[in-house]
């Protein structure tokens, strides 16, 4: 069978705008026998642009009765992958065996088939199915010839590998498929030894010498350990940090994360194959950060962690010339920047936290949302952002909860929003003009799909409560990571059961190589930015493979880092509160 032939793009018409345009000129009228035809070429345009909704709405119109077999395989094909990227990864299993689907499999060529294969590969890692998906890539490897096509899915294994937590990378060491097993071992080794790229190169080579048949000895995956041998790496590194007055705590505890994995880096080497890098750190309490920069620079740094605050961010970032890398502290997460191109902003914006909150919930088919957050800078802001997103996307935001940090009884507060307050007038009333013996309970309004929460967890565990007292309790409940400074603390956290939140990895048992070596007594804002400067060793060591198109990212504490535009986004983990305690959950 030949796949349909990709459409033709225009060079300055977006893909979204072709098919808007054929949308509003093209006759889609039931009794037009190319209706669906067209809907299917609206909905492949959608889907390059991308725009995921805007496709699956298409593809929902189209009664696929009209479709040649060959547009009905390419629409199977689209359907699929557009509910994986929609989190919907039971629908695209559904998809793939409709009735139609499989009568066709028999007539395709083998391009159809290992695109097949692919999406069922897909499919399997987005429902948890994680051996069989690499089985899947690991047979598609097996069945090809030329060394580049092997090599790219060798890259979408190592991506997959690359994603998963260092426990089940363990765990599945001493696999009955031994190719798989492999694929394992490589894993573990390069995961323990991130913060020290030298090492992973060394064990790379161990591990093949070991595994000379493997098909990754072979062919190595493009951003494997084989890759990183022929970098540079700093042998000074400054950190540019505020040491005194309020950020003076924040600061040292970004420096002890800091420390932290660089003392992890020592230990896993021998100190004649890991040129450890001299640490210099620079106050920018008072003076002039380009000043300071400078100054770094001229002391022999060949690159710069820092600095914290956003107002110096922002100084840095407008400098004509930066000779040497700078790795921020803080994200700006304004677009209309225009940064320097050795600047790269790295942070805990709650921005990325927010889009997969609400992309997560769109694909659950949420659309009226009441958003919770702090009256402060923080919440402005994050309020701001989910707004234009949710509302971008086309959801509704019905009501936006600012509580004061002296909030202590949420009742009050969330009365007006959940209503209750025009239920129980409603109760008055009937008790007066018909019987004041009639029994009311007031009622909170139904129009609420989700409630998303931005909150630490004293707080969370006041607001949480309060919605179940207002009648609430049965309204699923999202939270940001604030949420979770990583202990368990069992008798408290009952009064959270049920909420989802986003999580780091760091506060998920089994996610790393080693547990960080942090004071338990440390309020949750402080434990995430030990994280940050843990990420920030790793990050500045693996900077020129993580700017690599296509890179995998770097399983990091506080997400799977990755590079866009100069900007380091956040890849979060989902759990979820049961009885007081946390279990991780896949979606």
């Amino acid at each position: 069978m030949v796949s349909a032939a990709p459409l033709s793009t225009t060079v300055d018409v977006s893909s979204r705008e072709q098919a808007l345009a054929i949308l509003q000129t093209a006759d889609l009228s039931a009794d037009n026998p190319l209706a669906d035809s067209i809907k299917f070429n609206v909905a492949q345009l959608f889907a390059r642009e991308p725009n995921h909704q805007d496709c699956m709405d298409a593809l929902k119109s189209i009664n696929t009765i009209n479709l040649s077999d060959t547009q009905f395989v390419e629409f199977i094909f689209l359907l699929a992958q557009t509910n994986i990227a929609l989190l919907n990864p039971e629908f695209a299993q559904e998809a793939l065996v409709q009735t139609r689907f499989v009568s066709l499999i028999s007539q395709f060529n083998k391009s159809d088939k290992q695109r097949l294969l692919e999406i069922q590969a897909e499919v399997d890692f987005a429902l948890g199915n994680f051996t069989q998906g690499f089985n899947t890539l690991i047979d598609i490897a097996n069945n090809l010839k030329r060394r580049k096509d092997i090599r790219k899915i060798h890259d979408k294994i190592w991506d997959r590998i690359s994603r998963l937590p260092y426990q089940h990378l363990e765990e599945g060491v001493d696999h009955t498929n031994v190719t798989l097993a492999g694929w394992f071992q490589l894993g573990t080794a390069s995961r323990r030894y991130q913060g020290n790229p030298h090492l992973q190169v060394k064990v790379y080579d161990e591990w093949r010498q070991r595994w000379k048949t493997h098909p990754a000895a072979k062919i190595s995956p493009t951003h494997s350990a084989s890759s990183k041998g022929d970098h540079r790496y700093p042998s000074q590194v400054a950190l540019l940090l505020p040491l005194q007055d309020e950020y003076r705590i924040p600061s040292y505890t970004l420096i002890e994360g800091f420390l932290s994995a660089y003392h992890q880096a020592l230990s896993v080497a021998k100190y004649d194959q890991y040129n450890a890098p001299e640490i210099r750190i620079y106050d920018t309490s008072s003076g002039s950060v380009q000043s300071l920069y400078n100054q770094a620079v001229a002391d022999g740094a060949d690159m710069i962690i820092g600095p914290l605050r956003q107002p110096q961010v922002e100084s840095l970032i407008t400098a004509p010339v930066l000779p040497v890398p700078i790795l921020s502290l803080n994200r700006l997460d304004n677009e209309q920047l225009v940064q320097p191109e050795n600047f790269y902003q790295f942070g805990l914006s709650t921005i990325d936290e927010l889009v997969q909150i609400a992309d997560r919930a769109w694909s659950k088919g949420l659309r009226k949302i009441l958003l919770i957050v702090p009256d402060n800078s923080l919440g402005s802001r994050s309020a701001e952002f989910f707004h234009n997103y949710w509302t971008a996307k086309g959801g509704t935001l019905l009501e936006e909860v600012n509580y004061e940090s002296s909030t202590n009884d949420f009742t009050q507060l969330l009365r007006p929003p959940l209503q209750i307050d025009l239920s129980e007038q409603r109760g008055l009333q009937i008790k007066r003009f018909v019987n004041s013996s009639v029994n009311f309970t007031a009622r909170r309004r139904q129009d609420i799909d989700l409630v998303v929460m931005l909150g630490y967890p004293l707080k969370a565990r006041q607001i949480k409560p309060a919605l179940d007292f207002l009648y609430a309790s049965d309204i699923p409940v999202v939270a940001t990571s604030h949420i979770y400074s990583g202990d368990q603390q069992e008798e408290f956290d009952r009064d959270l059961s049920n909420i989802e939140f986003s999580s780091m990895p760091w506060t998920l048992n089994g996610h790393l190589p080693y547990k960080l070596n942090m004071n338990e007594k440390l309020h949750t804002a402080y434990r995430h930015l030990y994280a940050v400067g843990h990420d920030a060793f790793l990050l500045h060591s693996n900077l020129d493979q993580l700017k690599k198109a296509d890179s995998t990212p770097l399983y990091g504490a506080t997400g799977l880092l990755s590079l866009e535009k100069n900007v380091f986004v956040r890849e979060q983990k989902w759990a979820v509160f049961e009885r007081g305690k946390v279990r991780e959950i896949s979606n």
